[in-house]
């Protein structure tokens, strides 16, 4: 049994019915600042319950208001669904009044709340369970499912030490199941108790308290004492217990004497503490219950880890997920954990600035393959995942692009940068732009019969390479792409014709040598060249001199010739020829230089600016 669906509609971010597909496991919601991450969170913990960080529950400014100048004034009520999938026998019996009647396998769970408040100030809400909200709700279904929130800015710490309620406990109570353990664990209290009290020292100072009291107010309105260890009430013994840490895992028992307080210890490394505990008691609850669902909710799990112990932990809270019937469900705005996962777990929230529309996209129902799926699953790595995160997505072919193109956006945007638009470059390494662009397109790309699917909404842009056959130059202009060699040529005209998200942009021959051709751009190329070799030979004189020349005043012929020219004397160092160029292009000194069209064109699409 798990949550399979989640519907929110006039909360906070969400006005429309919002749709939210939930894993069976793990499930990791992803996107940029603002897209709603949080929001269900929040309506998870309203609709079943959680309030161990004592939510009062449903407020005034919950119930969403329109960003409009028009009317701003907030919806008339708010309604959470969610619809629960595999169930099987034992937990048909538990959960039947939720039952769908259509599909025994399926229950639903339903909250409703009235945009007033009552005399206490309190907002009415009202839940039923399964298809009609006539029937007597029983709150002891929802209280069986056992639900943990662990908040973004958590103080494990706390959490960790003794105090009535503390997590420690829990584990322990879960553990303790029928209540077996107690009567041997107060026994053994019991004992350390009685021996502690023969101690001539604890004697002592129990019969001189003892004395103190008859002094003071005589035998007969005295009290007696008695020094104790500890509690001998099972349920006391557990809350005065905390945990203690040592800085590493040796072979052999370590001294109790080493471990120290979790005030010595760092705040990720409590993170993880906290977790596992956590983990532990929800595994606990396996051998004392097969029908209660269990459900970890975890905002940014990724705070104070460095990013191996994020890829560690989200590895351990995926199999932990399935091996020990839990649902997990986590919010992240970090690269590492979006790459650790894999892609069947990721939802991609996403939401438009214009019409505050809002999507959750569940990157398996993107119409990829098996091929694709393997294909992404190897290539989206902590660099390449930040796509997950952003506004919009340029890709390109190498590193020589990555490099110069925050330099070109400059000139295209006149001093806007990508970071203004929440826009990311990410070097695909090749020309597989395929794979990377079914996740926006909305087709499936590999079939002829053009089968729409799900899509993440932003628009995605690539860049690549004519490559044309012989000296066939200057054909593969974005609209004429016969001569190029390149395969994925296809996709210049199939994205155009059938969505519009994607677009693949396609030079004359290679990034360089159409670098080259444009406005005077050879002079500051050949003082980069010039830059970068270190021997005074044949290529620096050359290009010495081409520095100098105004190459707007030649013939194309003898640019074509030049470019060509140049393309071969740095064939084995792009990577540094473009980073000496970027840097001549950051300058003060504003060098002259022109941006080809065919990446202008794609920025300018990129950025919403251009159709």
């Amino acid at each position: 049994m798990y949550i399979s669906k989640l519907n929110i509609k006039g909360f906070r971010f969400f006005n429309d019915n919002f749709t939210l597909p939930l894993n069976k496991g793990l499930t990791v919601l992803v996107g940029e600042n603002g897209s709603g991450k949080s929001t269900v969170i929040d309506s998870i913990r309203l609709l079943l319950g959680e309030d161990e960080y004592n939510r009062s529950g449903i407020s005034l400014n919950d119930f969403h208001r329109p960003f409009s100048v028009e009317s701003a004034r907030p919806v008339a009520n708010i309604r959470i669904d969610c619809i629960f999938d595999e169930l099987e026998g034992p937990e048909q019996i538990a959960y039947l009044p939720w039952l769908k009647p259509s599909n025994v396998n399926q229950a639903e769970l339903h909250l409703e709340a009235i945009n007033k408040e009552d005399a206490r100030g309190r907002i009415r809400k009202n839940m039923w369970g399964g298809t009609s909200r006539r029937g007597i709700f029983e709150w002891e279904l929802v209280n069986s499912i056992n639900c943990v929130y662990l908040p973004p800015l958590r103080d494990a710490e706390e959490k960790l030490n003794s105090y009535r309620g503390s997590r420690l406990a829990r584990l322990l109570t879960s553990l303790n199941g029928s209540g077996d353990e107690d009567k041997r664990l107060e026994e053994k209290v019991k004992e350390q108790n009685n021996e502690l009290l023969s101690d001539p020292l604890i004697k002592s100072a129990n019969g001189l308290i003892k004395k103190c009291l008859i002094d003071s107010v005589g035998e007969i309105l005295g009290q007696d004492v008695s020094i104790q260890f500890s509690e001998i009430n099972f349920n006391k013994i557990i809350h005065q217990l905390r945990l203690l840490f040592f800085p590493e895992i040796k072979e052999g028992e370590i001294p109790r004497e080493a471990f120290r307080d979790l005030s010595e210890n760092s705040l990720g490394y409590n993170n993880l503490l906290y977790l596992a505990t956590i983990i532990a008691e929800m595994e606990a609850k396996n051998y004392v219950s097969t029908t209660s669902l269990k459900v970890l909710l975890i905002e940014e799990p990724e705070a104070h880890l460095h990013p191996q112990l994020q890829t560690r932990l989200l590895q351990y809270l995926q199999g932990a997920a399935e091996e020990n019937n839990i649902q997990v469900i986590i919010t992240t705005h970090s690269p590492t954990i979006a790459a650790a996962v894999g892609l069947d777990p990721v939802v991609v929230m996403s939401s438009s600035p214009l019409s505050q529309e809002r999507k959750a996209i569940a990157l398996t129902n993107c119409g990829l393959d098996r091929k694709t799926k393997f294909f992404l699953e190897r290539w989206l790595d902590i660099t390449k995942s930040v796509l997950l995160f952003s506004k919009g997505v340029i890709l390109v072919e190498g590193i020589s692009e990555a490099i110069l193109f925050s330099e070109f956006v400059k000139r295209v945007l006149e001093q806007e940068t990508l970071e203004d638009y929440g826009i990311s470059v990410v070097n695909i390494d090749g020309i597989y732009f395929k794979y990377f662009m079914q996740l926006f397109c909305g087709y499936k790309i590999v079939e002829e019969n053009f089968e729409s699917c799900d899509n993440i909404p932003i628009r995605c842009v690539g860049i690549t390479d004519c490559d044309p056959e012989g000296s066939n130059i200057g054909e593969g202009d974005g609209n004429n792409i016969d001569g190029c060699k390149n395969p994925q040529r296809f996709l210049v005209h199939d994205l155009r014709n059938h969505t519009s998200n994607c677009r693949l942009s396609i030079n004359s021959k290679t990034f360089e040598f159409d670098l080259a051709l444009e406005g005077n751009n050879l002079a500051i190329m050949n003082l980069a060249l010039e830059n970068i070799t270190e021997t005074d030979g044949d290529i620096k004189k050359r290009a010495r001199i081409a520095k100098s020349m105004d190459w707007r005043s030649t013939t194309s012929c003898e640019k074509i010739v030049e470019a060509l020219l140049l393309l071969k004397r740095i064939e084995k160092k792009k990577g540094e020829f473009a980073q000496e160029l970027a840097m001549l292009l950051k300058s003060e000194d504003e060098p002259d230089f022109e941006v080809p069209s065919y990446i202008r064109d794609a920025i300018l699409y990129v950025t919403g600016k251009s159709n």
